[in-house]
């Protein structure tokens, strides 16, 4: 999949070995795994599938349209998959790109 991120920032931790390991030590090597299986399938559905990490799942309500993969026992790294560069909730499946939006647990109240 061909990535861009919400911020500036977010890329530096999620690209730059040495950002992650000094911002993010406690979930690097799960990130890291993540980043590098978006990257190495071309579709939503093959990162789905193959992700050695597995459990990638859609999110609802507020975040619908949204998908979300493990990084720790409560944190998720979030993307928006895109069609073409834009939200397109019917092809999210078939999406080749994607925006990492952060990584949050959204399970707080």
């Amino acid at each position: 999949m061909f990535l861009s991120y919400k911020s500036k920032s977010l890329e530096k931790l999620c690209t730059d070995e040495k950002e992650m390991q000094k911002r993010r030590a406690d979930i690097a090597k799960k990130l890291r795994l993540r980043i590098n299986a978006l990257e190495a399938f071309s579709t939503l559905a093959e990162v789905v599938a193959n992700d050695p990490l597995g459990k990638w799942h859609p999110l609802h309500g507020d975040r619908a349209g949204q998908w979300a993969g493990k990084v720790s026992s409560n944190e998720r790294l979030i993307i928006q998959p895109l069609a073409n560069n834009e939200i397109r909730v019917e092809s999210i499946l078939g999406s080749t790109f994607a925006e990492v939006q952060g990584i949050e647990d959204y399970h707080k109240g």
